[in-house]
This record gives C-alpha cells, sequence and structure tokens, in this order.
C-alpha cells in the first residue's frame, strides 16, 4: 500500500500549494533547486548540511526537467533518511525494480497528472496512453504508469506496458 501512501503525498502536496509545477512546490518546501551539467544523470536528491537540495540536469528539456523535479520531491517526502551523508548520491533514478523509485514516481505521477484529468481522457475522449501524453505534455511512460496506478485504485482500465527506466 506504500502506492496510496505516494498517491496522497502528491495531492496533499498540490492541495496545499494549490499547484501542479514541481518547482513551485519544492520552493514552498524549502528545497533548493541547482541545475547542473551531468553527463549521463538526470538528477538527484540530497540533504547536504541539513540542506534539501535538488540537483538536475541543465541539458534536459523542459518537460522532463519538471518529471524528474517531482520524482525528487517525492525522494523528499518519502526517503529523506536516505538521502543524508552519502545517501541517494546516484539513487537509480526511474528504475522501478526499486520500491523507492516506484514510489517518488507514483509522487511525480500524482503532482503532474491528476486523476480527473487522465480518467476524463480515457473515457470522454477515448484517448490512448500516447495521446494523453502528447496533450498533456509529459512522458508516455509516466502516463502508463498513472494508469496503473488508477487501476489498482479500483478504476476499470487496460494495464498498458511501459519502460520502467523511462529516464534512465
Amino acid at each position: 500500500m506504500q502506492s496510496k501512501r505516494a498517491d496522497e503525498i502528491g495531492a496533499r502536496l498540490t492541495a496545499k500549494f494549490a499547484t501542479r509545477d514541481p518547482y513551485e512546490i519544492a520552493e514552498g518546501l524549502g528545497i533548493h533547486i541547482y541545475k547542473e551539467d551531468f553527463q549521463r544523470l538526470k538528477g538527484m536528491y540530497r540533504v547536504i548540511k541539513r540542506r534539501r537540495c535538488i540537483f538536475l540536469n541543465s541539458n534536459l528539456p523542459e518537460h522532463k526537467a519538471r518529471i524528474v523535479c517531482a520524482h525528487e520531491i517525492g525522494h523528499d517526502q518519502l526517503h529523506r533518511e536516505f538521502a543524508k551523508g552519502d545517501g541517494l548520491q546516484e539513487f537509480m533514478i526511474y528504475q522501478m525494480t526499486s520500491r523507492r523509485e516506484y514510489e517518488a514516481n507514483i509522487v511525480a505521477a500524482s503532482i503532474l497528472l491528476p486523476d480527473d484529468e487522465v480518467t476524463d481522457y480515457i473515457y470522454n475522449y477515448h484517448y490512448d496512453a500516447e495521446q494523453i501524453a502528447r496533450v498533456m505534455n509529459t512522458d508516455i511512460n509516466l502516463v502508463a504508469l498513472k494508469i496503473s496506478h488508477l487501476r489498482s485504485e479500483g478504476h476499470a482500465l487496460r494495464e498498458l506496458e511501459h519502460n520502467p527506466r523511462f529516464l534512465k
């Protein structure tokens, strides 16, 4: 039931800060965001001298940077104790075989993809995951993850294949 808790955290944050913008949420939480020129890493979350930090790859397209930022907010809310010192230094971002990564992805999906909007596209417009991703300017794999989570919450939706390492 960790994914339910992760989803609730995303919903609580969007309600508290009245936004789905991960940068505004991070600012409201007191998390500092830094852009770095990483070679392979998309982003990481660290606590350095009690300062909560998100590092984002400055070369990412904006829609991916928003996903990574929302994902790292998930780590802040759920896994902060692992981010102190050398923890989470290169946390296997978006590898959903890891419980922590899966939970952070659920927080990101909850922040960026409102349930009612996703289900509206599915039930009323009969959009598939690719169309939803396109219209919501996000990654198809995040949409597939969101649909999978909605299924686990009782929605009668078809399971979609997604690449568990979609932003690796």
